[in-house]
């Protein structure tokens, strides 16, 4: 799988046209970053954009959307069943559920707890997982919205995300971090946020960095 990272939009956003070179047909993982550059290299590589994934429903990271909508009007919209956004080309997808990019195949993994209808994107064969805010390079999402649960957080973290192979590297949503992207593996000796043993420790992790940052 090919990838290509854009960062703008409101908050050192990440998006990411990823695709399939046999194919050519591609896709945008979060809308969060001004569309030009994306269609400049959509057009550059001579591929078809088939579809969007959305990593979760917080405006930063769907603010372009609908700009994508109104040039590619058959274009497949790819959310978390259990979102609120609702749109004619809007498919709500379940947890293990697998969408194919050309002859790629992204495995959707639902991870609440930074928000309610998280989800990060896994494609198996080159080892690469999209997290948006559920993961970052150096620690997870915050949980400070209505919408946030930290005992979800926690499990989507240590029972999905950290069960996946070590090698496996993160994508996140922001560029937040001492680099852009990160393994599984680094993160963990990194970060005091991968190494809770238990829930518990976990919560004191996040509010010795609330109280911090």
């Amino acid at each position: 799988m090919k990838i290509k990272v854009f960062e703008g939009g409101y908050d050192q956003n990440f998006s990411y046209l990823i695709w399939c070179p046999i194919k050519k047909i591609a896709s945008i993982v979060d809308p969060s970053v001004e569309i030009d550059i994306i269609l400049a290299e959509i057009k550059h590589n001579n591929l078809r954009l088939d579809s969007i994934f959305i990593t979760h429903s917080h405006h930063d990271h769907i603010v372009y959307l609908n700009d994508f909508i109104d040039i590619f009007s058959h274009i497949s919209i790819y959310i978390n069943h259990k979102t609120k956004l609702t749109h004619p080309l809007i498919f709500h997808i379940k947890n293990n559920e697998k969408i194919k990019v050309g002859r790629e195949i992204i495995t959707c993994l639902s991870t609440p707890g930074h928000f309610y209808d998280s989800m990060c994107f896994w494609n198996e064969k080159s080892k690469i997982l999209f997290t948006g805010d559920t993961v970052f390079v150096g620690r997870t999402g915050r949980v400070v919205s209505h919408k946030s649960n930290i005992q979800d957080l926690y499990n989507s973290v240590y029972n999905i995300i950290l069960k996946l192979p070590p090698n496996t590297i993160i994508y996140p949503g922001h560029n937040y971090g001492i680099k852009k992207q990160i393994s599984i593996k680094e993160n963990i000796h990194i970060s005091d946020f991968f190494k809770s043993k238990d829930l518990e420790e976990f919560i004191e992790t996040m509010q010795k960095y609330e109280k911090n940052r």
